[in-house]
């Protein structure tokens, strides 16, 4: 282990080494999707001094079209070959850094990783450095501190190894391929990669070689990396591989490369046989599970009997090392990756929602996947926690770190803040979970905001630890909900065990966040009025939700019947959203104007305290055949069939009785349809009445039947309308203004943005 002044030493050694640069190697074929998102993940990086070179492989998937777009940004070369250690050596013959630094194209780096192997370099014995690898799921690892022996197998420790790194030792400290970096003077010095590994054990004997050359190989705690195992020519999507050669062929070679100091040939050849068996014994019994044809079977033995003799054969021929030619060829100047950077510095922010997309589009799941997704693209540290669908998993989604969690089951808050109400277990456990795993985040990286909505007291265990600076997202409370839930409210057990529990809560919350994000000043002024809780102006942060331009997104509509007039409605079929005043007059509307049909778009499931729903009761009554086909009831769709349902449509109808903002309103408005909405909550804020819309009464159904007969009856009126909703949106409800408002707010009341910390420094020797 490292004395206390050398650990200090390397952390210092930091600011000695401002100059220290980074060449990051992309070796990609046949993978443009997951090779996006390992650039999207570069883009975050801390450490700024790093180029980017990409080798693309022979594949024609269209990856090197899209690299050329990328311009300047990186260094791009190609190779002919799939052969992935001739791909790396051109990597390294394009690079011009300090270190060399090899990621997988189907891995994402955390924000701190070229950081954190900066660290290592200060000390000028070190050769090679690589961090911890997150496996698939990103929630277990799948490479800590690896060794391997002298035949190429590893084995996992639960600490590093560096008693075991110096040269010609029989046990080699080891780096996974997607996570490994190396001196380039030292891997120059070695001649490179053995361009015989086209695949499998090709960076293992790089680490092998550099361990025997005298360098140390540093095997740090951090710098962490997550890999998504992506389907390749080894393995297809169900993670069978197709392709035995390279894995058997070069355990042969690697051990007469490495082995023969210390295992006689008979062993090396054994270990060879030893492979074959163990696949042929897979083989065979998924062969009978039906995952191998019989061809495949008999190639199978094909490719062993090559393999077990090329491996020999070419193990005893000099190795096939970096050309001076493949140097001169690729080689050109350092050229810097360019990163996000925010005005003011990059915050760490963390969002907390129960929903989170895809298949999860409800209101505060859009609202918060746009908000994410924005404050992202300015190069924000954004992290989202939500309930997990599945197993749990950690991905990298639109420059987010998303977070799916199993609730986990906790005790009882000791001292209740509601008492005489208890809180109900399922809101308790689901809080404290979230908030477990934002603490963890936090002692990697600060983190500078939680950002959690009032619905379901998300933020309660948040409030009642106190550690994190919480915004808290004001949204519709479980009184506004009540009253669309006469008969809930009427339950009085239902009441006893939830309903005032939440509402106690609602309060203790409401008392005790200094941060409040208000999307209309409705929303304030009634949680004013109905709760006994002083909310100052000093807490709220007012900014409207605002949203990215899906319509620049969408190719032109399909040219439709001119007369038809088409009507959307989205949102749940429940009370509260004001479905059953739409279906009340939905038929007369369409009686009067035969040309007219109805979208009903939106959770069409949810029961009534009688056991129907509203779509169950409308489809029960008597209606003209020629009326009822002309209303559909569509059910949740995804995402893209949202947007073209906005597309599609002329006129947007959304009687809800209460929004406290009403995105839906906003995406209306965004595709430039006129919009009908209630004159309650957040509705006027976002719809100007006669202008981009028409308000009407909650429940008020002549009124709503009006609305529509005018604006069936007056095209006219409908263009103009429809062009000032687009106007309007542009104007007040982009994405760019709601991220301007909210680092705005967040500057004003959390001061500028504090140096980040990273995970404590590496202290093995």
């Amino acid at each position: 282990m490292e004395s206390v002044l050398s650990s200090k030493l390397v952390l210092d050694g930091i600011d000695l080494m401002s100059d220290f640069r980074f060449s990051v190697v992309i070796n990609t074929d046949n993978r443009l999707d997951y090779l996006k998102r390992t650039l999207s993940g570069l883009r975050y990086q801390e450490f700024e001094n790093f180029e980017v070179c990409v080798v693309a492989g022979p594949t024609p998937d269209g990856t090197r079209e899209y690299l050329k777009t990328l311009g300047s940004d990186i260094k791009l070369a190609h190779c002919s070959e799939r052969n992935l250690s001739q791909s790396r050596n051109i990597g390294i013959a394009m690079s011009d850094g300090d270190a060399v630094v090899f990621i997988d194209d189907d891995s994402v780096p955390e924000r701190e990783w070229l950081r954190d192997l900066a660290k290592s370099y200060a000390d000028p014995s070190v050769g090679a450095v690589g961090g911890f690898v997150y496996d698939n799921t990103g929630v277990q690892f799948q490479a800590r501190y690896v060794t391997v022996n002298r035949l190429g197998y590893p084995s996992d420790w639960a600490r590093p190894t560096p008693h075991l790194d110096f040269p010609y030792t029989s046990t080699i400290p080891h780096l996974l391929g997607t996570n490994c970096s190396f001196r380039r003077s030292a891997l120059l010095e070695i001649g490179g990669f053995d361009e015989e590994y086209e695949y499998f054990l090709d960076e293992t004997d790089v680490c092998v070689r550099i361990v025997d050359a005298g360098y140390r190989v540093v095997q740090r705690p951090d710098g962490f990396v997550h890999h998504k195992y992506a389907p390749s020519h080894m393995r297809d999507e169900k993670k069978i591989v197709r392709n035995w050669y390279p894995l058997l062929k070069n355990r042969v070679y690697f051990g007469l490369r490495n082995a023969r100091g210390h295992h006689s040939i008979a062993d090396i050849v054994g270990a060879g046989v030893s492979d074959i068996r163990g696949w042929e014994r897979s083989v065979l019994g998924a062969a009978e599970a039906g995952d191998y044809s019989p061809a495949e079977v008999t190639r199978f033995y094909e490719e062993a009997d090559a393999a077990l003799r090329d491996g020999f054969t070419r193990g005893m021929e000099p190795a096939k090392l970096l050309k001076s030619e493949t140097r001169l060829e690729h080689h050109t100047p350092f050229s810097v990756f360019p990163v996000l950077r925010p005005k003011g510095g990059a915050r760490v922010i963390c969002f907390v929602t129960q929903d989170y997309p895809p298949g999860q589009n409800g209101g505060i799941a859009r609202n918060i996947s746009q908000f994410a997704r924005s404050l992202a693209a300015e190069g924000h540290s954004i992290h989202v926690f939500t309930k997990a669908h599945g197993p749990e998993r950690v991905d990298f989604e639109g420059g987010v770190w998303v977070h799916r969690l199993s609730v986990r089951h906790y005790s009882a808050p000791d001292a209740s803040p509601i008492a005489p109400h208890i809180v109900p277990s399922h809101i308790w456990n689901y809080s404290r979970t979230m908030l477990d795993e934002v603490a963890k985040i936090d002692a990697l990286r600060a983190v500078d905001v939680v950002y959690c909505p009032l619905w379901d007291c998300e933020p309660l265990a948040f409030v009642l630890d106190g550690r994190f600076p919480l915004l808290l997202a004001l949204q519709t409370t479980m009184k506004f909900w009540l009253e669309s839930q006469p008969l809930k409210a009427a339950d009085n057990e239902w009441m006893r065990n939830f309903g005032n529990p939440i509402i106690a809560m609602e309060e203790f919350i409401l008392r005790s966040v200094e941060m409040m994000h208000a999307n209309s000043r409705a929303i304030v002024s009634d949680i004013r009025a109905k709760y006994d809780v002083d909310i100052p102006e000093s807490k709220i942060v007012y900014s409207p939700h605002c949203m990215e331009d899906w319509s620049a997104q969408l190719p032109a509509a399909p040219q439709a019947a001119p007369d038809i007039q088409r009507l959307l409605f989205v949102g749940r079929l429940e009370s509260r959203k004001g479905i059953d005043v739409l279906l009340k007059v939905a038929p007369a509307i369409l009686a009067e104007f035969p040309n007219a049909v109805l979208d009903i778009v939106g959770d069409d499931t949810i029961l009534r305290p009688d056991g129907t729903t509203y779509k169950g009761e409308f489809l029960a009554q008597t209606i003209v055949p020629e009326i009822a086909e002309r209303i559909t009831f569509h059910g949740r769709v995804d995402e893209d069939r949202l947007r073209l349902f906005y597309r599609d449509c002329d006129i947007f109808v959304g009687p809800s009785r209460y929004e406290s903002f009403g995105l839906v309103f906003l995406e209306a408005l965004m595709f430039g349809k006129p919009v009908i909405a209630c004159d309650a909550g957040g509705g006027p804020e976002v719809v100007m009445h006669g202008k981009t819309g028409i308000l009407v009464a909650p429940g008020d159904v002549e009124g709503l039947e009006a609305a529509l007969r005018q604006l069936l009856g007056d095209p006219a009126l409908r263009k103009h309308m429809g062009q000032a909703a687009r106007a309007d949106y542009e104007k007040r409800f982009t994405e760019a203004v709601m991220v301007g408002d909210f680092c705005d707010a967040l500057d004003s009341r959390l001061g500028p943005v504090a140096p980040k910390t990273s995970a404590p420094a590496c202290k093995a020797a």
